[in-house]
């Protein structure tokens, strides 16, 4: 058996308080040289707080840090990074004006003798970082032209180009889609096959299944386990993060019913006028989940809108049951029973700072059983809303707490919760489980499943090639022409 590469980085006995909560608690690790370390665990299990002592973001309470065996002190973001470590967040530090080149270098631009920069100097070495891990970039690219798959491309050669050989990715496959992710896991393990060490943060089981040496599981701030990936599989992931046998099952195949919704012919634009989708036909029937994929931005949100009512359609026609919608409101819509639920849960789906029980009767405040009269039946809205919240195990101190005191998975649950009440028959659903953790996107799978089987119907968007292959009878694929291509029928 060949021996373990040396131990790049160590925590022993890693502990942050604030103030009498504990973030994390006596955390003991190992990560070794050129290999890619996934860390996994529910939202609040400690993941985040723990990467940002490694990179000098907060202190430790208590406990060591150590590098090559020795003990550290990171005090700063600049003083991690002399230790060889950088991070690679979900919100790019990239400036929208200058080019992928100048962002390369920007604070650490190679200067000749003359003192001005070397620009010829740079360019060198930007060509020489991306020869390393396989890709080709164009430099004189502002950031603004460039897709966002790119960006994250620059922002790990930015690290790179530093120095650094330790690289910390928290959810770095988060804002990719499909065909993308494969490209970054690629970049990945050629990095670390010359020796860079990666810490890679996830919620997607098959990534790091995919992808990972080890596998640190973190649990309400603790450290539940680090397994070795040949040792590792979903069901065991699952167990160690959520602690139940939440047992992953192949779908039941998804018979489906009679049409309910169609688009004809249908064009979309979006804010600004431009036509993102061109000529969409669909016919979606009960009894199956229709996913719609394609590169961020191609209008797969606005189709959404337009289905639900939110936005006008440039040409075209909306049927359900035959009978023509296109000039229908929201209200008429949701009537018939088609819901929306965004994939911005924040400012779209739930108002923050109402309460948990008035957002899940958001919209139905003034019907029966709610109001009589128009008077409140604050009885009825109490009784109802906690028999809903409880049917979704939506974690709560109290109903009457504002709804962004939640975690984001419990946000979720909410928002689901009031768009599946009462005579739903159509979900239109972006995103459904974005930053939701495991035992969340597990439930939410489950919630999906059983309203298809009830006889409903989900048009869903989503980025997650694990989400679609495990719950989507169809697949849809937009395109950059704005059209749409069937990928595969279950």
């Amino acid at each position: 058996m060949n021996a373990l590469p040396p131990i790049r980085i160590e925590t022993r006995g890693l502990t942050r308080l604030f103030g009498t909560f504990v973030a994390n608690d006596d955390i003991s690790i190992q990560i070794h040289r050129g290999s890619i370390h996934a860390f996994l665990g529910g939202n609040g299990a400690g993941k985040t707080t723990l990467m940002r002592m490694l990179q000098g973001l907060c202190q430790p309470t208590g406990g060591d840090i150590l590098i090559d065996g020795q003990r550290v002190v990171l005090s700063s973001p600049q003083v991690a990074f002399r230790h060889g470590i950088g991070m690679v967040h979900q919100e790019f530090n990239l400036v929208s004006g200058l080019t992928l080149l100048e962002n390369l270098v920007l604070g650490a631009e190679p200067v000749g003798r003359s003192g001005v920069v070397d620009w010829k100097a740079a360019r060198c070495a930007a060509e020489e970082l991306a020869r390393t891990i396989g890709v080709a970039v164009d430099w004189d690219a502002t950031v603004s032209a460039t897709p966002l798959h790119v960006l994250q491309v620059i922002e790990i050669l930015r690290i790179l180009y530093r120095g650094a050989d330790i690289l910390i990715l928290d959810e770095p496959s988060a804002v990719l889609a499909h065909e993308q992710v494969a490209s970054l896991l690629g970049i990945l393990r050629r990095l670390r096959d010359n020796g860079r060490t990666i810490l890679f943060i996830s919620h997607r089981l098959n990534e790091v299944l995919d992808i990972a040496d080890r596998i640190t599981v973190l649990r309400e701030g603790r450290h539940q386990s680090t397994i070795e990936r040949i040792s590792a599989d979903r069901n065991l992931l699952m167990r160690e993060v959520t602690g139940e046998d939440i047992v992953f099952t192949a779908p039941a195949e998804q018979v489906a019913g009679e049409v309910c919704l169609t688009a004809r012919g249908v064009c979309v634009t979006d804010d600004s006028g431009v036509v993102r989708t061109r000529d969409i036909s669909l016919d979606i029937r009960a009894g199956e989940i229709l996913a719609i994929t394609g590169a961020p931005g191609r209008g797969q949100i606005e189709l959404l809108e337009v289905l639900a009512g939110l936005r006008r359609a440039a040409a075209g026609t909306i049927s359900i049951d035959g009978r023509n919608i296109t000039a229908c409101s929201v209200t008429a819509r949701r009537r018939a029973g088609i819901r929306y639920l965004s994939a911005d849960r924040a400012t779209e789906s739930l108002c923050r700072d109402m309460s948990i029980r008035d957002n899940a009767i958001a919209g139905r405040h003034r019907v029966r059983p709610f109001s009589r009269l128009r008077i409140l039946d604050h009885a009825a809205i109490r009784a109802h809303t906690a028999a809903l919240l409880d049917r979704f195990s939506v974690r709560r101190p109290a109903d009457d707490l504002p709804v962004g005191v939640l975690s984001g998975g419990n946000q979720q649950r909410v928002a689901l919760a009031r768009e599946l009440d009462g005579a739903s028959r159509i979900l239109l659903v972006a995103q459904p489980t974005r930053g939701v953790d495991l035992a969340g996107i597990a439930f939410i799978h489950g919630v999906l499943r059983d309203f298809v089987e009830s006889g409903g119907a989900v048009v869903m968007v989503s980025e997650d090639r694990d989400e679609v292959e495990a719950l989507a009878s169809r697949v849809l694929q937009l395109r950059e022409d704005g059209r749409l291509l069937p990928v595969h029928a279950a």
